[in-house]
């Protein structure tokens, strides 16, 4: 490979070692219950998804109630939240697995911020709640706490634009679109989805080639991330082509990478976006440098919020901490 291609791919790499810790350490998941159609969407598909198949899972289930609301409709008050959520728990999973936290809203403390407190104390890997919360209807507006989570969780995000049970992939095979690149968040997205998965999922690593980029002369940056996911895909099916051995777990995956074309007057995000929408995607995945806010930016990038704001279905936000998350290995 030539020098500069394999520097690009070193900079979006995280180390191997790294990524077998975090695909084989325990997941703590974290879910907001509302009683919206979204966050009861999303308690369904963690209760019956992927926890059914990975017993290595703890649930965090929290509802912060408001006494002062009287005038909520009874599925959205805190005696249905919790007797719904206990008896749905108690049903799917075995006690240890669990914990029900119900907890009187503090007064002017946003629930972003009581949920990035919970995020912080129980290490979660991943916070599951609705798009829009109680308040919106439109799809296209993200909800204030779902922003708050992003900004300050420093943890995985699962954002729930569904609200039909029916449509959740329980009884077939997730379809799993992660937006790549070459940049480590990238890379942990992947990492993410495989996490997320069941034996027989879908992944599909969706490269947006450029419009002007000729397919028969692939740019550096095309043949970096195409060498980068053929060595990874190579370590889920042959134990020896990775250095722990350790990826063959998920070889019950079906993994594709994908360079889709960008069309004229299209861009990236809705190239990707078109792409997730034909292949009926269930999730799609981007990546995000959680430094970010500390540096006075925003939360995601404009390509990623793009495609998170028009894509109609489930989207992950994958957090990536460099101070935690790596060691990145440096470009040559």
């Amino acid at each position: 490979m030539a020098a500069g291609t394999e520097a690009m791919e070193n900079a979006a790499w995280i180390d191997c070692d790294k990524i077998d810790e975090l695909l084989h350490q325990r997941i703590k998941v974290l879910v907001s219950l509302d009683g919206s159609d979204q966050s009861s969407c999303a308690f369904e598909w963690v209760l019956h998804g992927f926890t059914q198949s990975d017993r290595e899972t703890d649930l965090l289930i929290v509802h912060y109630y408001d006494n002062t609301k009287e005038y909520l409709p009874p599925k959205w008050r805190r005696n249905a939240i919790q007797s719904d959520a206990e008896a749905k728990c108690t049903s799917a999973l075995v006690s240890k697995r669990y914990n029900i936290s119900i907890r009187e809203r503090t007064p002017g403390v946003k629930i972003g911020s009581l949920l990035c407190q919970d995020i912080k104390e129980h290490a979660a890997s991943f916070c599951v709640m609705g798009f829009v919360g109680r308040k919106g209807k439109d799809k296209h507006i993200i909800g204030s706490n779902v922003l708050e989570v992003m900004r300050q969780g420093k943890c995985s995000c699962v954002v729930f634009k569904e609200n039909d049970p029916a449509k959740l992939p329980l009884n077939r095979p997730a379809k799993f679109v992660v937006s790549t690149g070459l940049n480590p968040a990238a890379t942990k997205a992947f990492v993410d989805a495989l996490r997320l998965s069941r034996p027989g999922d879908h992944i599909h690593v969706v490269y947006v080639r450029p419009y002007l980029e000729p397919h028969s002369k692939e740019s550096k940056v095309t043949q970096a991330i195409r060498h980068k996911y053929d060595a990874i895909f190579e370590g889920m099916k042959d134990a020896s082509a990775w250095p722990s051995g350790k990826m063959v777990k998920f070889a019950d995956r079906v993994v594709k990478l994908v360079f889709a074309p960008q069309g004229i007057n299209e861009g990236i995000a809705q190239a990707l976006v078109r792409y997730a929408n034909n292949f009926e995607a269930d999730f799609v995945m981007v990546g995000t440098n959680v430094l970010r806010v500390d540096r006075g930016k925003p939360p995601l990038g404009s390509v990623s919020l793009q495609i998170v704001m028009e894509f109609p279905g489930n989207c992950v936000v994958s957090s990536f901490n460099p101070d935690t998350d790596m060691a990145v290995k440096n470009a040559s």
